[in-house]
């Protein structure tokens, strides 16, 4: 049965005016509001799933481009770094020997002091190979930078520790460069060995621990090595990677 348009007209008119259909109408249209103000509060405020992934985003890319600048500190930074580590202590002292006979802020042995020309020694420690089972300190000091003497080493004469560090690092650096083969070690920063991405101050710290021969052996064939204590050559290649050097 169809209803004539004058007829509808008349019974909207009448709906229209009664108290609870207008009632009905306003409350549908607070509910509305309600609905439409909860809406927007939930996509603007970080609290809500959608805002807070977009923030969470922009944080995640913030701290993703930290990360790929790859800079942890400087130079120094890097160094005070590792005499931490060396020497287990938060504020490194200069005057400590560990039980193989390793000496100073950075645990120096025989053989990096004899090559940096502080020391002499016919048969200086070199990790057990030559048949010497630690850094006995019986030869010649040479009086490099005013240090003719163990205990001048050790009481950090002329700084001489912070010297030496430093010579010892660009010394090492040269040396890996020559037994690449040839290629750069440009080469090989980013590139990733043992699962742990290479950067320049990765690789001064893994030859400081396991020397330029070490860290040749694992840019070239990714063949890892551990120290007297067992720490690994890729522990130090983490632990100190991103910092900022002189070599890069």
């Amino acid at each position: 049965m169809s209803i004539k348009p004058d007829l509808q007209q008349s019974f909207m008119t009448q709906l229209l005016k009664t108290k609870s259909f207008t009632r009905t109408i306003n409350k549908l249209s607070a509910i509305g509001l309600v609905v439409c103000s909860l809406l927007t509060t939930s996509f603007l405020t970080p609290e809500s799933s959608y805002a807070n992934s977009v923030f969470n985003k922009k944080d995640s890319a913030v701290v993703q481009t930290k990360q790929n600048s790859g800079v942890r500190g400087n130079y120094k930074d890097f160094l005070t770094a590792l005499a931490i580590r060396e020497t287990g202590q938060q504020n490194p002292p200069t005057n400590i020997e560990n039980q193989l006979g390793f000496i100073g802020k950075y645990q120096f042995g025989e053989a990096l002091l004899k090559d940096l020309g502080y020391y002499d020694t016919p048969n200086p420690y070199i990790g057990g190979a030559n048949g010497v089972d630690r850094n006995y300190w019986r030869g010649t000091w040479r009086g490099k930078n005013g240090i003719n003497s163990k205990q001048d080493f050790l009481n950090n004469k002329n700084n001489v520790q912070e010297i030496a560090i430093q010579e010892a690092m660009q010394y090492k650096w040269g040396l890996i460069k020559n037994q690449l083969n040839g290629r750069s070690i440009k080469e090989f920063i980013g590139q990733q060995r043992g699962g742990v991405v290479v950067t320049a101050s990765g690789i001064l710290a893994a030859a400081h621990l396991r020397g330029e021969g070490g860290v040749a052996k694992l840019l070239l064939s990714n063949q890892g090595s551990t120290d007297e204590n067992g720490t690994s050559i890729l522990a130090y290649l983490r632990e100190f990677a991103g910092y900022q050097v002189p070599f890069d």
